[in-house]
């Protein structure tokens, strides 16, 4: 009989080799130290789905799970546990007090190689002892308008009344106690003077003194 070849699945993107072909949700959470308390199979372009102690999973190459079990991560040297494999760049700029500001980047420190950046929205997998830096962003010119008239700010973090400043200052016909909104899909959604908001290239805002906020 030949011999049965494992089989490579991961587990909170750590590769595992089984010779099993079916394993119950116990079996699954022993084959990582320590062994997590919940358990989910990675779906594509789906809800990810819980496993359940007792349940039987028939192993495929290439299964992915994630489990909940805590995870030390570093950011500028200091340690801080999660509790997911998976973090978005949002996530990952709040776990520090203050939050990284959005005029600082986020780099994951690769060892004998260069370090990679995590872009804006960036879905970051986690493994225990993972280490970020940050450091400050050069100032970038971002192109919007206001009103259909083109606008340049000054960098991506922005407030409803920055803008409006950088607009006044660049003739747009507004005023300072204008109603901002910006464009979110069909329609408007407004941005107060003191809300912090990220901007993008090609971001289309509206002011208008209150009469038309539609």
């Amino acid at each position: 009989m030949a011999p049965i070849e494992n089989t490579r699945i991961y587990i909170d993107s750590e590769p595992i080799d089984v010779k099993e072909r079916r394993l119950n949700g116990v079996q699954l959470r022993t084959l990582i130290a320590p062994s997590p308390e919940n358990l989910w199979l990675d779906v594509a372009d789906a809800q990810d789905y819980p496993i359940a102690p007792t349940e039987t999973v028939a192993i495929e190459p290439g299964m992915r799970f994630f489990t909940d079990r805590p995870r030390t991560i570093y950011i500028d040297k200091a340690p801080y546990e999660v509790r997911t494999a998976v973090l978005t760049e949002t996530q990952l700029r709040a776990l520090p007090t203050p939050a990284i500001p959005d005029d600082h980047g986020i780099w994951k420190d690769i060892p004998d190689d260069l370090d990679d950046p995590i872009d804006t929205g960036e879905l970051v997998t986690i493994i225990s002892g993972d280490r970020f830096f940050t450091n400050p962003l050069p100032k970038k010119e971002i192109r919007v308008t206001v009103n259909r008239r083109p606008v340049v700010l000054d960098g991506v973090r922005q407030t409803g009344a920055s803008i409006k400043k950088s607009a006044i200052d660049q003739g747009v016909p507004i005023q300072i106690d204008f109603l901002l909104a910006r464009k979110n899909g069909p329609k408007f959604k407004p941005v107060g003077d003191d809300e912090h908001i990220r901007v993008r290239n090609d971001d289309e805002f509206r002011a208008n003194d209150g009469d038309d906020n539609s």
